[in-house]
This record gives C-alpha cells, sequence and structure tokens, in this order.
C-alpha cells in the first residue's frame, strides 16, 4: 500500500507497526502538509458495516475530545476503501520515539547481557514517572467517562523528549466491544492483550469501570520493574486463569522502593474495590515517592563518609590552608563549627575543635605574612 492515496488525502509512507486487526503507517497530509501517523482498521465480515462505522466514529470523537499532553492528538477518522478492501481509518498525530514494550524489551536484552545479577537497564524511578504520567492521562479521561480498557506498553509511547504518550483511546473501547473475541483471539491481537487485562475483563464482567485500566497499569508497572509481566503462560486459557484467580508473584527486595511495590500490588488486587480508587489517587502516590528520591548522578555512587573519613578530609583541608589565604582560614573555621553544632558532638570533640581552630590561627599568621 506504499505510495496509495487515503480518502483522497493522505499519501501512505511507510509501515510503521501491525497487529491482528489493522496497521500503522506513517503518511503525509496532503491538505495541511504534515506528517501524520495513520492506523488502518480491517472490517470483521458478517457485521453491519454502517453500525461498525458509526461506533468507530462516536468511540475514537469522544476521546478525540480530550485535550492532554500524555494523549495523541487524533486529526480525522472515517472509513475507506484501499486495495480493494474497506478499511476503518484513524489519523493522528505523528510521534518521535518508543513503544515502553519496545524499552522494556531493550532493558531486557541489555540485562541478558549483563549476565546472572545484571541490574535493571530501567531505573526504578524512571518507570514510576512514565506510570504517573499515564496515570495523569487516565485520570482526564476517567473524569470524561471514557476507559481505556487497553492499557499496555504497546500502547504508550516515550517520545524523544520523555513524554509519555498514550496511544489508542477509544479504539480501544470500540475493539473491545464491536469486533469479535473469536477474530481477535485467532489472529493473535488477545494474546498480546491477555497479559494486562484485568480479572473482570478476562471474565467478561458487565459494568467494567475506570479500575480496570489501574490493574492494566499494574501490569505494566510490574513488568517495567521486573523485566516481565506478573503472569506469563503462553496458553491463553491458562493465563486467563491466573488473572482471575492467582495472586502475583511478589516483588523482589530492592527492587523499588517499598512504597512503590506496595503500590504494585494494590493495584493489582483482584477485585475492583480492593483497588486505588482512581488515577488521581495513583498520581499523588507516585509523586510522594519521586518527589522523595534524588536520581544519582552520572557514574558510581559515591560511598557515605564515615566518621574517619570525614577526620581525614578535615585535616586535609586543614593542611591546604598552608598555601591558602586569611579569608580561606576563617571560611574553614566556620564550617568545622557548623558541622559540630549539626552532629551534636560531645566536649571532646569540643576540645577537639578548638585545637583545630588554634592550629588554624596559626596558619592564618602565616598566611598573613606572606600577604605583600
Amino acid at each position: 500500500m506504499r505510495g496509495e492515496l487515503l480518502d483522497g488525502r493522505y499519501r501512505l509512507e511507510e509501515r510503521l507497526g501491525g497487529g491482528g486487526m489493522g496497521e500503522v503507517w506513517a503518511a503525509e497530509d496532503l491538505r495541511m502538509r504534515r506528517p501524520v501517523a495513520v492506523k488502518l482498521v480491517r472490517t470483521v465480515p458478517g457485521t453491519a458495516a454502517a453500525e461498525v462505522e458509526q461506533r468507530f466514529t462516536h468511540e475514537v470523537r469522544s476521546a478525540a475530545n480530550l485535550p492532554h499532553q500524555h494523549t495523541v492528538t487524533v486529526h480525522d477518522c472515517g472509513e475507506a476503501v484501499l486495495s480493494g478492501g474497506r478499511l476503518l481509518y484513524l489519523v493522528m498525530e505523528r510521534l518521535d520515539g518508543r513503544t515502553l514494550a519496545q524499552v522494556f524489551r531493550g532493558a531486557g536484552s541489555a540485562a541478558s547481557a549483563g549476565g546472572a545479577g545484571a541490574a535493571a537497564a530501567v531505573p526504578w524511578y524512571d518507570v514510576a514517572d512514565w506510570a504517573r504520567q499515564i496515570a495523569t492521562a487516565l485520570g482526564a479521561a476517567h473524569e470524561r467517562g471514557i476507559v481505556h480498557r487497553d492499557i499496555k506498553p504497546q500502547n504508550v509511547m516515550l517520545t524523544g523528549t520523555g513524554v509519555i504518550k498514550v496511544l489508542d483511546f477509544g479504539l480501544a473501547k470500540f475493539l473491545g466491544e464491536t469486533l469479535r473475541l473469536a477474530d481477535l483471539t485467532a489472529t493473535g491481537t488477545a494474546m498480546g492483550t491477555l497479559a494486562y487485562m484485568s480479572p473482570e475483563q478476562c471474565r467478561g464482567d458487565s459494568g467494567i469501570d475506570h479500575r480496570t485500566d489501574l490493574y492494566s497499569l499494574g501490569c505494566l508497572l510490574y513488568e517495567g520493574l521486573t523485566g516481565q509481566p506478573p503472569f506469563t503462560n503462553p496458553a491463553p486459557h491458562a493465563l486467563l486463569y491466573q488473572q482471575v484467580y492467582e495472586s502475583p508473584p511478589p516483588l523482589a527486595p530492592g527492587t523499588a522502593p517499598a512504597g512503590i511495590t506496595d503500590l504494585v500490588m494494590f493495584l493489582l488486587a483482584k477485585h475492583p474495590a480492593h483497588r486505588p480508587p482512581d488515577a488521581a489517587t495513583v498520581v499523588r502516590e507516585l509523586e510522594r515517592h519521586l518527589s522523595a528520591h534524588e536520581k544519582p548522578a552520572a557514574g558510581p555512587a559515591a560511598a557515605p563518609e564515615d566518621a574517619a573519613a570525614r577526620e581525614a578530609r578535615r585535616h586535609a583541608d586543614a593542611l591546604r590552608l598552608i598555601q591558602g589565604s586569611p579569608a580561606d582560614v576563617l571560611a574553614y573555621m566556620e564550617r568545622i563549627r557548623r558541622e559540630v553544632e549539626e552532629e551534636g558532638r560531645p566536649i571532646m570533640e569540643a576540645a577537639r575543635l578548638e585545637s583545630r581552630r588554634i592550629v588554624a590561627e596559626g596558619l592564618a599568621d602565616q598566611a598573613r605574612r606572606r600577604t605583600p
């Protein structure tokens, strides 16, 4: 289909990816002269075409009215004939980046290359920050009554500027409710989703609400921290059973701060009432842990300074003052005084400070004599 014109307006350029129900293409909007991404969805034989298109348009338009920094801007949607077949299409902004599925897969490769005991290639605080951005987008959608129903790493894009974009709002609901499950399973689309589906989705419950997205977010967080979703059985029926009945394996100590791992297990509760009440709660909890964390600088972390190392550093500072100025000596003395007060050291330490002060004053006298 490369080079074909969709609906007289969108020139298809390059296939970016595909799944069981369709493909995503890079394209050019000839009218607006801008790059776009086009998702092509194949219609299912035997369904009422007019009803399918009407529902598709309704769901996508409702999601398109969700202006948010972490959602994708939708430009257009409709139905067209392409390569002899009828397709539904969705036109959206073209993003520069990788899906979290690609990021996690790359992290797993890097960890494997490191051998046994290799550290995870994605730090916990990055995974937590991405989850915070996803939860922010979910909160905005849930407030408008929009439930995504297919949150998974493949539907989340990490742009080149580090901003998260959640894909397929509206489209996920359309695919889940309008197209036949048998067709999805036969083509393998459901296989990619089952690992992130909530127990109530797996059971086919009616009245599924926003908390299904929170469970899926928990699965995504779990994978980002450990390298794989909570349940990974390759047999679809066994995977469904695990999602509905089994508890996820606990996260290993040290995977992330205890508050983060507790939140993951909270999100993965089997019953919706036992999960966080809303996405805003998840955002606040993630922000609390992220604000308490200071990202380490590049390179190996410095070991904490023990008492012996601190004394050695102070002695070296005093020796360097021989070449210093009186102002340097006074600054040194003031810093030592503050350190003693902060450490709350006893009288003997104060006496040591006094002896150090005497030495410093002698050094200051030497420095004054050298000053013209």
